[in-house]
């Protein structure tokens, strides 16, 4: 029907060439036949006033081929089942919401590679591959790392988690001097262990410091393992990466886990919690003083009475809300033990506690540098 409308049109056209003058939609039709996109817009617009749908779809689609925006638009409002067709003209177009919708597509297909995926776009301007090119290139090409990160998915289409466990690393308050690189194992092994569903990993990659994402379970951290999902958040990688950095769980700890921490039965450090015994409450100026030395961040106190509050013959453990920004605060990680307290340094709920919070106290930022440096 498309087609012997245009030949009904052209016969109409060149048969009236002989006549006077040409009307304006037979100037429009030789412009838009000669490839005026402008004049293919039009007469596209033209034949959808008209009702005449698929006259409207060959011009536009003409126009959107050769790099009409407007074109393209309109397919994608008239047309959307065609969505993905459109987008791709409208990435060659250089519209950067298409171009950062395609490239986000790509960035999950099985069928493309990291290496193809930067080749295709590492030289389109948008401000959303800027940064995730900007993340790359500042893990990837660090001539000053010490420690390297290996990232490991069993397909391609997990890149997009790789990308934002940089994207995070980069914009968070962490100061972490790392290099990375992406690695697809496609014998990439993962199973769900205990109540809570931890997803546990076996790569046969070699790694110092591995963050692994499985397809299913929740995210956990080892002392040199991560385990994530496509789903975990920006928070979520945060809060795992602190634990290697030395910031343990503020959270009631599972009974199993908070059995051997909260007894001290770790390797890895813990700078933000520190336990005591909970069975006594009546303590002496030398119990406070021994639990004062101990404190990882006791450079920040000015005393040791900053951690407990003096009532009559004896102390008790706590810092006094109201005069302590820093001091002795209750931590819910031992609840599952009734022998122990946790105690941390500050009042407010952490992301070691909620980690949708995203709130790192200064004091723990400190912390793990004055580590850092130490290990150095």
């Amino acid at each position: 029907m498309m087609k012997k409308s245009l030949i009904a049109l052209t016969v109409l056209v060149f048969g009236s060439i002989g006549h006077q003058h040409l009307t304006s939609n037979q100037e429009r039709f030789l412009h838009a036949e000669s490839g005026d996109i402008h004049a293919q817009f039009e007469l596209a617009h033209s034949y959808w006033q008209q009702g005449q749908k698929t006259s409207a779809y060959y011009w536009w689609e003409r126009a959107a081929n050769s790099g009409s925006v407007k074109s393209i638009n309109r397919l994608m409002t008239h047309f959307p089942q065609s969505s993905d067709k459109w987008l791709t003209l409208a990435a060659n177009a250089g519209i950067s919401s298409a171009i950062d919708a395609v490239a986000k597509r790509q960035l999950v297909s099985s069928s493309f590679s990291l290496e193809r995926w930067v080749a295709r776009w590492q030289h389109e301007q948008t401000a959303w591959l800027e940064k995730q090119f900007d993340s790359l290139n500042s893990f990837e090409n660090n001539p000053q790392c010490k420690t390297t990160l290996t990232v490991i998915g069993h397909n391609h289409s997990q890149k997009s988690g790789y990308l934002k466990v940089l994207s995070a690393l980069a914009e968070s308050a962490f100061e972490v001097n790392w290099c990375s690189q992406w690695v697809v194992d496609s014998e990439l092994e993962c199973t769900l262990q205990g109540e809570r569903e931890r997803a546990s990993c076996s790569a046969t990659e070699s790694a110092d410091y591995e963050i692994i994402f499985a397809e299913s379970g929740i995210a956990s951290a080892s002392d040199r393992q991560i385990v994530l999902t496509e789903h975990s958040s920006r928070a979520v990688i945060l809060h795992e990466v602190a634990h290697w950095l030395g910031l343990a769980d503020e959270y009631p700890m599972s009974e199993v886990l908070a059995e051997s921490f909260c007894q001290g039965l770790y390797l890895h450090k813990s700078l933000n919690i520190v336990i005591t015994d909970a069975s006594n409450n009546k303590l002496y100026e030398r119990d406070i003083k021994a639990l004062y030395e101990r404190l990882p961040w006791k450079n920040s106190l000015d005393s040791w009475r900053d951690i407990a509050q003096h009532n009559g013959g004896y102390w008790v453990l706590g810092s006094d809300d109201k005069q302590h920004d820093i001091g002795l605060f209750k931590a819910d990680t031992c609840n599952a033990e009734a022998r122990f307290q946790a105690w941390k340094p500050v009042k407010e709920t952490t992301a070691m506690e909620q980690h949708a919070t995203e709130y790192w106290p200064e004091i723990y930022l400190q912390l793990i540098e004055s580590q850092s440096e130490t290990a150095n």
